[in-house]
Parts: C-alpha cells; sequence; structure tokens
C-alpha cells in the first residue's frame, strides 16, 4: 500500500530524513543478528580448516603406523649402467653379488622375399602359440602380404607383425614377426600348414628366445631381463652383460624415507597448531571455542605425555629427536632421530605403530582424530549442528525484525504525513483569517 508523504513542505521539517534516521535506529536488533551470524559462519569455516588440518596430522601419522610402512627398505647397486633394483614389502636386509652373464632375448622370425606388399599369402587357418595360447587367424578372400600384417598385429596378442624392404627388385619384401617379451616366456610358434592358393610364408627364426643368464652370489639363474623372482622382495631390471663383472646389490632399512615421513608427521602437527594459535586469539574466529579447546588438548596431551604399555623402551617423543619449542610447536632433530633408529629400532618402531597390543603414538592419534571427526557423534559434528541452529535462530529473528521495521516505517510516515496536513490546514485557515481581519 503506497503512502503520499508531503515532507516539511507545511512545517518545514525534513520528515523524510527523521522518519529515515529514527528507522534506522530501529534496525539496531537486525544489524546484532547479522553480525552475529557472520561471526557464526565464521566459526563454520574455521573449525571447517581446524578439521582439514587435524585430518592432514591423521594422513601424516598413518604413514608411520605399521610395521610394514616403518619397516620401509631401500635397494641400490653400484653399477645402474647394468643393473637397477627396487625393494619391495616382502624383501629383507642383505648384500648380493650379481654378474649378469647375458641378457634375455626376444624371438624373431623372419619370412622368404615377396615381390609385392600386395602379394597374396592365400586363405584358410593361420595359428600362433603364444604361452601355451593357440589364437587361430580366419584367412578368408584374397590376403596380401600387409593384410596379414594388420591381421596379426590386431589378434595375436604378445607378436608384433612388421615389413622390411631390402631393396631388392624381386623377393625384397619379408614379414618380421617380433615377440614383445624377451625371454623364454615370449617364445612363440607359428602353424601355416592351413593356409593354400598363394605365396604361404616360410618363416626362418633369426633371433631364438632366450632367457638373461646371471650368477647370484655364485648360483646360475635364468631370467627374464625384468624380475621380481630372483631375488625374493626385489625386482631386478636387467640393462648390460659383461662376464666377469660383478655387481653389488645392498639392501638396508630406510632410515632417510622414515626420518623424511616423521619430518612430514612433525609439519602436520606445527600446521595444526600455528592455526589453533592464531584462531584462539580475542580476534579469531574460534576465541573462546570448545572444540579448538578439545583439539589443542588431546592432541598435546599425546605428544607431551609418556607412552604406557609399550613393547619398546622409548616412551617420550623427545627420546627420538622430537622436543617442544616455543608456541606450543615440535622441533625435529633428524640427526637424533637416526641415531636412536640406529641405536634401537625395534624400540623406535614400536614407539610409533600398533602390534601385539602395543598402542604406539600414531595409533592413538588416528583413534582421537576417528573420534572426533565422526560423522554422527563428533565434535565438529555437534558444534556446526549447533551454528547451524543459531544461525537458523538468526534468521528467523532478523525476518520479524523486518517485518517490525517495515510496520514501524509504515506508521511514522503516516504519522507525519497527517501532522503536514494539519498544519497545513492551520497555516491556511491563519490565512484566511489574517486576511478577513486586515483593514480594507
Amino acid at each position: 500500500m503506497s503512502t503520499v508523504s508531503f515532507s516539511g513542505l507545511a512545517t518545514g521539517l525534513d520528515t523524510g530524513s527523521i522518519v529515515a534516521q529514527l528507522v534506522e535506529l530501529k534496525r539496531a536488533p537486525i544489524y546484532r543478528l547479522e553480525a552475529n551470524m557472520l561471526g557464526f559462519q565464521n566459526q563454520m569455516k574455521a573449525l571447517d580448516t581446524l578439521k582439514s588440518k587435524l585430518v592432514a596430522l591423521q594422513e601424516a601419522a598413518q604413514n608411520l603406523d605399521t610395521a610394514n610402512e616403518f619397516n620401509a627398505l631401500t635397494a641400490s647397486s653400484n653399477d645402474e649402467d647394468f643393473l637397477t633394483v627396487t625393494a619391495g614389502s616382502d624383501a629383507a636386509p642383505g648384500n648380493y653379488t650379481i654378474e649378469i652373464q647375458s641378457l634375455a632375448t626376444a624371438q624373431k622370425d623372419v619370412s622368404q622375399g615377396y615381390d609385392s606388399l600386395n602379394d597374396s599369402v592365400g586363405s584358410g587357418i593361420m595359428s600362433f602359440t603364444v604361452d601355451e595360447e593357440t589364437i587361430d587367424l580366419n584367412l578368408e578372400g584374397f590376403n596380401s602380404l600387409e593384410s596379414l600384417k594388420n591381421e596379426i598385429n590386431n589378434n595375436v596378442a604378445g607378436v608384433s607383425a612388421s615389413i622390411v624392404f631390402d631393396g631388392s627388385d624381386t623377393g625384397g619384401y619379408h614379414l618380421v614377426l617380433s615377440s614383445s617379451q624377451a625371454g623364454s616366456d615370449g617364445a612363440f610358434s607359428v602353424d601355416v600348414s592351413g593356409l593354400s592358393g598363394g605365396i604361404t610364408p616360410i618363416l626362418e627364426s633369426k633371433d631364438p628366445a632366450a632367457d638373461a643368464v646371471l650368477l647370484v652370489d655364485g648360483i646360475t639363474v635364468s631370467a627374464s631381463n625384468s624380475s621380481d623372482e630372483i631375488i625374493s622382495g626385489l625386482t631386478l631390471d636387467l640393462h648390460d652383460a659383461e662376464i666377469g663383472k660383478e655387481i653389488q646389490v645392498k639392501v638396508e632399512v630406510d632410515s632417510a624415507g622414515i626420518a623424511e615421513n616423521v619430518g612430514t608427521f612433525v609439519n602436520a602437527y606445527n600446521d595444526l597448531f600455528s592455526f589453533i594459535e592464531a584462531a584462539k586469539k580475542p580476534d579469531g574466529d574460534l576465541y573462546n571455542n570448545p572444540s579448538l579447546r578439545s583439539v589443542a588438548n588431546s592432541m598435546e596431551n599425546i605428544f607431551t605425555s609418556s607412552l604406557e604399555g609399550g613393547l619398546g623402551s622409548i616412551s617420550l617423543f623427545s627420546q627420538v629427536g622430537i622436543t617442544r619449542g616455543e608456541g606450543r610447536l615440535l622441533t625435529f632433530d633428524e640427526g637424533d632421530f637416526l641415531e636412536a633408529l640406529k641405536d634401537d629400532f625395534g624400540g623406535v618402531r614400536d614407539f610409533f605403530i600398533e602390534r601385539d597390543g602395543n598402542l604406539g603414538k600414531t595409533y592413538l592419534i588416528d583413534q582421537a582424530v576417528e573420534n572426533m571427526t565422526d560423522s554422527l557423534s563428533g565434535i565438529f559434528k555437534i558444534s556446526k549442528d549447533a551454528l547451524n541452529s543459531k544461525i537458523g535462530y538468526a534468521e528467523q529473528g532478523i525476518e520479524r525484525y523486518e517485518r517490525s521495521v517495515e510496520s514501524y516505517q509504515l506508521t511514522l510516515t503516516r504519522k507525519f504525513t497527517a501532522m503536514e496536513l494539519m498544519v497545513s490546514q492551520l497555516n491556511a485557515q491563519g490565512n484566511y483569517l489574517s486576511s478577513i481581519m486586515m483593514p480594507q
């Protein structure tokens, strides 16, 4: 409903401005609610950040919470031009002497010469046997040398076909069949007895399939050029061969890799507490927030308390080079950690991991984070539900106040309009009386 306003035409007052200022005063509760709602929303965002940093710490801890992860091994070769080696989870520490006498070779067969790529190879059945599996090519109609090559490449796994031209005027085109895998496992055979009506390929072996031959600590071994079956837990990749050349392979605990994971773990903790220290300040988004306090107290307690019931002799982070620094942060001395690892590998391992009832520090962190981030009963779920309720109440309050302010503004406008009309009428009456009382 529209209202006509004369805004001071009769009184000389800026009634529009007066109404606007009175309405602005009436909006004060709305501004307070909007400020509260913004604060709740900022808390929600800050809780999301807190949770992500807590989960990052959990993920860093999970890289150190099992024997396999903590017992990571590294393997090295003293001559990677001849041999490279990779350690898997089943590897064991040790030293090996390896002599590569010959590399594995892939089978290669070559046909007689054809005058043209379009020469007919006949029709019928051409059979390939690869890894004890037989594949039949059914060649119907006219089949050229080139089309046979394409049929082989499209249908015979483990064998590749190509055509080599030797430059001769006649018989210059040769079908070449090659195994895709070096060694005896890649051997294949071809049966062309089912072909007729053309120039049937006659294949001659140029390179037989042969395994690599090597000595491992004096034991003769046949294998492919890349094998994980020679030494348990190791993958050996052979690149060159020389009789009499001995290559040293060393498998040892990857101390540097473990130390790197521990450093990442400490950095994740410091990242979490740097955020906590900033967010808990009076101008921080989580000032006096119970969830923030709960996270800080839980994590700090795990890092500062002694490990109870551990299988090893180490019970404090300070014994493995991790100490308290300034601002609730940690410092990591990699040298001290490596020294502790060297002196008492089992004790350091059991301080971190969970096994046979030994609840190491990383296990405790993982469980604490799981509880706090539980989607049904965790503190983040409870806190965000409470904040969402507060935001909902604030939105409802703002809606009520907006309706009240709108009504208030309408009432004021009507009253000031009525006042202006009344004053205008009084002015008119006064002017009339003045005019009739004046002498003619």
